[in-house]
């Protein structure tokens, strides 16, 4: 019985922010139940980024193999993730920082009008990529947003999770987050 409740809030929860595609109800339930949860994706690690042919906004397919030659950074997000939108300012930041020397790519399990409607009121200035869920699992167990850095043979150098979170006002996550990113990435240009 004492797992119910929250079993039953944790559901609630991932229904109503959108979250049911998300793999972060089942590492929530790993916690709930007293195991210690893992997110699959960061074995990819020191991987080539798993093959890809995924659709943009425009409905035009899109091969993994386009974006080699460069640096990429690819972030898996959604539009009802709190945390995927309260990095999007730094993302934008650093792409415009780097523009065409980098690939900057994001990837999502919503569908083309989804993603359009809310660019048209938040802008997140990478291509996009969409109704990716089918790729997404491939990277089993993990919560979102995740910001992947690969090198320019696409093998996946680094994992960010999203802004870390302190009680401290004095510390700006978004500094050490942008910080990480850019250093990788001014090494490999």
């Amino acid at each position: 019985m004492r797992y119910l409740i929250p079993l039953f809030i944790y559901f609630f929860m991932g229904y109503s922010y959108g979250q049911i595609k998300d793999t972060t109800q089942i590492l929530g339930i790993k916690k709930i139940m007293g195991s210690t949860p893992t997110e699959d994706i960061y074995k990819y690690v020191n991987k080539v980024l798993p093959k890809f042919i995924l659709s943009d906004l425009e409905g035009n397919m899109i091969s993994s193999e386009s974006l080699k030659g460069k640096p990429t950074v690819i972030n898996l997000w959604f539009t009802t993730c709190a945390p995927c939108i309260e990095e999007m300012p730094l993302l934008n930041e650093i792409e415009s920082n780097y523009e065409q020397k980098v690939n900057f790519v994001a990837v999502t399990f919503q569908d083309i009008s989804t993603i359009k409607s809310f660019l048209r009121k938040k802008p997140f200035n990478f291509f996009h990529l969409v109704d990716s869920e089918e790729y997404l699992k491939t990277f089993g167990l993990f919560g979102y947003p995740k910001t992947l850095i690969l090198d320019k043979n696409l093998k996946i150098l680094q994992i960010e999770k999203m802004l870390r979170k302190t009680q401290d006002t004095s510390v700006d996550t978004g500094i050490e987050f942008k910080e990480s990113i850019n250093t990788l990435l001014d090494t490999l240009l």
